[in-house]
């Protein structure tokens, strides 16, 4: 059960509710990602942290391969309120709901960045490389409101936890390598995402799913790059994954005893991996 006290998140979950019955037509292609999927599979560990869950927008990933022709993507979520931006796939309503309806990149066609969605169109989705895994691996989970009292909820598609560590590492890698993203991006934050997942989720489970992943063509590349990456930013002290951990919870948690953790679980999860 999740306790939330941030109204910022409270108000994100409420405007991914918005946005899946929005996308009532098209549940079937809707796959819950990001970091409210990470804080459903995450919520049982929360409260041990001196950061508590938060985000300000609702991440969801569409399967081209089950997403229906109507209502056009962009129709529905416009009826609910939301109103497409500049950049494809981004969606706001008000000044602090944002949606984001991504693809991952390997089945989004060709071109950059918009996703190539037939009959909705190049701008109803965003591409997003790393997001593959959560077309492979998900289940069924009962996402709830946070408002106090509020008896809302649905059942959804949510990414399993390797799925999303692969796409968190991806995150972090590409901003890394970017330094105006780097500038812009919140690091510390997915970094932190990223420890919560090694907390929460056993090892020989999150290896498993790392199996499954690794053996279907459309997210094994991913997955393999990703676990490189994990290795080289998150296995020493020294890795910069392991410094944006320590970063984030600066002047909250004992540096040193972050620090020691997160490589201790990063070691135990390559081990189980290795197996």
């Amino acid at each position: 059960m999740e306790t939330i006290d941030d109204r910022d998140y409270v108000d994100a979950r409420e405007t991914l509710l918005d946005a899946v019955e929005a996308l009532g037509p098209h549940r079937d292609a809707v796959i819950l990602v990001g970091a409210q999927a990470i804080y459903l599979h995450t919520a049982g560990d929360s409260t041990s942290f001196a950061i508590p869950p938060f985000t300000f927008d609702a991440d969801i990933a569409l399967d081209p391969e089950v997403l229906g022709d109507s209502p056009p993507v962009v129709d529905a979520m416009r009826a609910a309120g939301f109103q497409l931006t500049e950049q494809p796939g981004l969606y706001t309503r008000g000044v602090r709901s944002q949606v984001d309806l991504l693809v991952p990149q390997a089945v989004g066609g060709p071109g950059r960045r918009a996703a190539r969605l037939g009959v909705h169109g190049n701008r109803a989705a965003m591409k997003v490389h790393g997001l593959e895994g959560a077309l492979v691996s998900h289940s069924q989970m009962t996402v709830t409101s946070l408002v106090p009292d509020a008896d809302r909820a649905c059942i959804l598609k949510v990414a399993g936890p390797a799925a999303l560590l692969v796409a968190k590492l991806h995150k972090i890698g590409e901003r890394i390598e970017d330094r105006d993203a780097r500038r812009q991006g919140p690091l510390p934050k997915d970094a932190f995402d990223i420890y919560r997942l090694l907390r929460a989720i056993k090892p020989a489970e999150m290896a498993s799913e790392f199996s499954l992943l690794l053996s279907y063509r459309v997210s094994s590349r991913v997955t393999s790059e990703a676990l490189s990456m994990f290795q080289r930013l998150f296995r020493t002290p020294s890795g910069m994954g392991t410094e944006l951990v320590v970063r984030a919870v600066r002047g909250l948690e004992n540096p040193d005893f972050i620090s020691a953790s997160s490589v201790a679980l990063s070691e135990d999860l390559l081990e189980a991996t290795a197996q």
